[in-house]
């Protein structure tokens, strides 16, 4: 098996898994948001870099969104003014991309899509968003390794 077909499998499985476990366990987080940060990884090159900028980035993403919704209740307002926020809000995730750790604008973007799908406005909602993005992340950390133990057994 080529480390693609590997790879595929495993990435599979492993979100097959997820899935089955968050169930059973009744856990209060999105099963969507992991595949978002599961695209991400692989959009940002998996391995350890990949993990990395997946991380940092989309949980930056999340943070942003809870700091706009707080000037947003702070000030009131429009829907305007909320427009405004949130373009500012973009702008900021733009701008963050000069700081190495943060430079993945895309992560960034992905995760605050997410936190703004399931509507987070407190920390724990903001906590539960992160930690399903970086469940995301680690399974495809995780089946990129599977993947390369499985074909460097077979060469």
């Amino acid at each position: 098996m080529n480390a693609s077909t590997a790879r595929a499998l495993f990435v599979g499985l492993l979100v097959a898994l997820w899935v089955w476990l968050r169930g059973m366990a009744h856990l209060n987080l999105s099963v969507w948001a992991p595949l978002a940060a599961l695209g991400c990884y692989f959009a940002a090159g998996g391995g350890v870099p990949g993990l990395q900028k997946t991380l940092f980035g989309t949980i930056s993403g999340v943070v942003w969104v809870l700091a706009a919704d707080a000037v947003r209740v702070a000030i009131g307002g429009t829907s305007i003014v909320a427009a405004l926020i949130v373009g500012l809000m973009v702008v900021g995730i733009m701008l963050q991309a000069g700081v190495p750790f943060l430079s993945f604008t895309a992560g960034a973007l992905v995760g605050a899509g997410v936190a703004s799908g399931l509507g987070v406005n407190t920390v724990n909602e903001a906590i539960r968003a992160a930690i399903a993005l970086a469940i995301g992340a680690v399974l495809g950390f995780a089946a990129d390794r599977l993947a390369g133990a499985v074909a460097g057994r077979r060469a």
